[in-house]
């Protein structure tokens, strides 16, 4: 019944109060615009402290945002977060964002590729504060999406950040696995930035492995791959990490010539906290040549920089191997002094460091309550909300049926002739509606039976294909069992050799493949055996394997092909078969076989 017909049996004014239910249901199903609340947070939670926060609240503020610049801007919110050390407010951006995306349905290839790098920071920011359980369950759901989404550079990523945090478990054949597989991908795509990462990262494994050989062989692959005009900071911290490691090597030399150049470029750029480094190794250098003079002035010029750049952890450091000079020149008492006040901004650190990781870990864990709590509250809304929606749509629908009906009654009092038209139309309808239930469950079946079908053949082919070496054994040894009789007698040399290798075939033969066969199979089919057996209980195995063979549909070709038989044989077993099964001579054996 088409629209213009039921408009001819509801008097007016029904019709109209089905329209306007109609109208109120469009109005109230009318989404919320949730990237306005989550930019309203992001813009709660910046900072003003710092100038490119602020211009990010300024972008946030004037610009109409689309997809990827409101992406963007979270994703930038919540890393510069990170560098400035509030890295349970970056994880509460993070989770706003990830919250935002896994809630849509029918993601595009965009917005999944954006919740696939979002993953990624969220896992590397839990394990900066130490919940590195958390963090590996990030990496593996954004490997998961990275693998759906085919996208190598997102894999090489994740297997770099895995890697390391192996590294820091302490299971380093583990990290190398992971490292290896991320050098792979980012070596076949030139991501040189990335296999700078990935190098540096392989040689802090071997160096945990206490192979130092190797972690210099990676770093100075990895200094390669820097523009030293372009990034001087990665390029001379890279210099002086590869003069520490000639210096453990004694190579003295290497060792110089590594670190003054180091030193001459971080003291041009001002590096403070990696020339402060490389005066220390420099030091050190100097020890192990016996030139103490010359190791107590850069450890002055070492500590000195260390204050300067106000990080405390850098001073206590340096102070300790300040102490040791001194003591190894017999400066004791000025060694002592040193020694307190190392020990000193060394607790006091600690002290702050444990605090910080405390507050930390509250705050991430208010975060994830009150997310919980939002959560719940979104849930709830989200319910009344459909409850409502499905109170307007029952009653628009009781409406309609009581317009219909009343239609109906109206009509059936002024013309039986109508109504018996309208029962007929209706049950027209209904006869039509069946039927296309019926297509479309027959529809449903017989793409359910492809499924079904296609994962028979490919269980039947990775079975067959493990089937295959055991039948192809098999046969060899038959064959040897034949040579051995056809071999003269007296030519027992011949024979001894044949008969090792027969010995040697039928260790490797086992029929560990045809039960594997029968046990796939009767996953699949797992009637099959039982009820062939019940009614043909005099069948062999190679009989039985035969019937499970036909039942999934293989031709005498293809079964002569994993059995290493002819053709023919296989056609000869079929015969034999047929009579064994008393079938009738138009009866066909697969039909027949079917139906077990």
């Amino acid at each position: 019944m088409n629209a213009h017909t039921i408009s001819s049996l509801i008097p007016s004014r029904l019709l109209t109060l089905f329209l306007c239910l109609s109208a109120v249901i469009v109005v109230y199903a009318q989404k919320d615009n949730k990237k306005i609340q989550i930019v309203e947070q992001v813009l709660a939670s910046i900072q003003q402290t710092d100038s490119k926060l602020s211009e990010i609240n300024k972008d946030i503020t004037n610009k109409e945002l689309n997809e990827a610049d409101f992406a963007q801007i979270v994703l930038t919110t919540g890393q510069l977060l990170r560098q400035y050390g509030q890295t349970t407010k970056a994880i509460e951006m993070f989770s706003l964002l990830t919250k935002y995306y896994e809630s849509k349905k029918n993601l595009s290839v965009e917005e999944q590729s954006t919740l696939t790098q979002l993953y990624i920071p969220l896992g590397a920011a839990h394990e900066e504060i130490g919940l590195q359980n958390k963090a590996m369950n990030y990496y593996l759901t954004a490997l998961a999406r990275a693998e759906q989404l085919k996208s190598e550079k997102f894999k090489a990523m994740i297997y770099n950040n895995i890697g390391t945090l192996y590294i820091k478990k302490g299971d380093t054949d583990k990290a190398l696995s992971y490292l290896e597989q991320a050098i792979a991908i980012n070596k076949a795509n030139k991501y040189n930035q990335e296999l700078f990462y990935n190098y540096n990262n392989i040689g802090a494994a071997y160096t945990r492995k206490n192979q130092k050989d190797k972690t210099l062989d990676y770093a100075l692959q990895a200094i390669q791959l820097i523009d030293k005009e372009k990034e001087p900071y990665l390029y001379y911290f890279m210099q002086s990490n590869i003069a520490s490691l000639y210096l453990d090597e004694n190579n003295f030399y290497m060792a110089s010539s590594y670190l003054r150049n180091a030193m001459k470029h971080q003291e041009k750029f001002g590096f403070s906290e990696d020339l402060s480094q490389t005066y220390s190794l420099m030091s050190e250098l100097f020890m192990r040549t016996h030139q103490t003079d010359s190791a107590l002035f850069y450890m002055n010029k070492s500590l000195r920089q260390a204050q300067s750049t106000g990080n405390s952890k850098i001073e206590s450091e340096r102070q300790i191997q300040m102490a040791r000079i001194q003591a190894f020149t017999g400066q004791y008492h000025s060694a002592y002094q040193t020694l307190l006040q190392a020990v000193t901004v060394k607790d006091s650190l600690q002290t702050v460091d444990n605090s910080k990781r405390l507050s930390d870990m509250e705050h991430l864990y208010d975060i994830m309550k009150d997310a919980n709590a939002k959560e719940v509250t979104i849930q709830n809304l989200l319910l009344q909300k459909e409850n409502t929606q499905r109170l307007w749509i029952i009653t628009a629908s009781l409406a309609l049926l009581l317009a219909a009906c009343t239609g109906l009654l109206i009509y059936r009092a002024r013309n039986k002739e109508k109504e018996r038209k309208i029962q007929h139309l209706l049950a027209t309808m209904k006869t039509d509606a069946l039927q296309q239930e019926k297509e479309m469950q027959q529809q449903k079946e017989e793409e359910l039976k492809q499924v079904i079908d296609q994962r028979n053949r490919e269980l039947t082919a990775y079975t067959l294909h493990h089937m295959k070496p055991s039948e192809f054994v098999a046969d060899v040894t038959e064959d040897l069992k034949q040579l051995l009789l056809e071999l003269n007698p007296k030519d027992r040399a011949h024979r001894a050799r044949i008969q090792e290798i027969k010995t040697k075939l039928q260790q490797f033969s086992s029929t560990s493949d045809n039960n594997e066969f029968f046990y796939y199979f009767e996953q699949v089919h797992p009637s099959f055996y039982k009820n062939l057996e019940t009614s043909f209980p005099d069948l062999t195995d190679k009989e039985k394997r035969l019937c499970a063979f036909l039942r999934l549909g293989l031709s005498s070709k293809e079964i002569a092909a994993i059995t290493f038989k002819e053709i023919r044989s296989v056609e000869s077993a079929r015969a034999r078969l047929r009579k064994k099964l008393n079938l009738d001579a138009d009866e066909k054996l697969t039909s027949f076989l079917s139906s077990f």
